[in-house]
C-alpha cells in the first residue's frame, strides 16, 4: 500500500525520512525505548549533534535505546528492496505470522509521518509496528 499520493500504480518518488536511521549528528532523535520494550516517539523534532551522542554512548549503543530518523538513502540502503523498505515489510510481516495487530485506535505522535518512508508504504499499520522496531539490538556489554 502506497501512501505517497497521486497514482498508487506510479512510483514514489517523493524525498523520504527513513524512521530506523544510524545515529549521526543532524539525525533527528525520534523515540526514546521504555521500560515496555516500545520505542516511545517524541512529540517535538530534536536535531542531534555530536557531542550529544558521544554523551548518550556513554551508556551503551544509542541505537539500542534510541530512534533516530534520517533521509531514506533507497538504493544506498542494505534494507532496500529495489522498490521499498524491507524492515518494515518483515517486521509486519512477522507480526501477522504472530496473528498481532498493531494498528491502534489512534496513531503515535510522530514527528516525520508526512515524509515517513514506512507510513507511505503500508499506511496506520506502519505507525503501529513501528513502535516495536529498534534499530540495534545488539547486547549492551560493559565493554562497549
Amino acid at each position: 500500500m502506497d501512501r505517497g499520493g497521486g497514482d498508487p500504480a506510479a512510483p514514489d518518488t517523493r524525498q523520504r525520512s527513513c524512521p530506523s536511521a544510524p545515529a549521526a549528528p543532524g539525525s533527528l532523535l525520534l523515540g526514546v525505548l521504555g521500560a515496555d520494550g516500545r520505542i516511545h516517539n517524541l512529540r517535538t523534532a530534536m536535531t542531534v549533534d555530536q557531542d550529544f551522542l558521544d554523551a548518550a554512548g556513554t551508556n551503551g549503543p544509542v541505537e539500542a535505546r534510541m530512534r533516530f530518523a534520517g533521509r531514506c538513502q533507497t538504493s544506498g540502503c542494505s534494507q532496500w528492496t529495489g522498490t521499498r523498505c524491507g524492515v518494515i515489510d518483515r517486521a509486519m510481516a512477522h507480526l501477522e505470522a504472530a496473528r498481532q495487530s498493531p494498528v491502534a485506535a489512534d496513531l503515535p505522535p510522530c514527528v516525520i509521518r508526512g515524509d515517513c518512508r514506512w507510513f507511505a508504504q503500508a499506511g496506520p499499520a506502519a505507525c503501529g509496528t513501528c513502535s516495536l522496531i529498534v534499530t540495534d539490538t545488539r547486547e549492551m556489554t560493559a565493554a562497549e
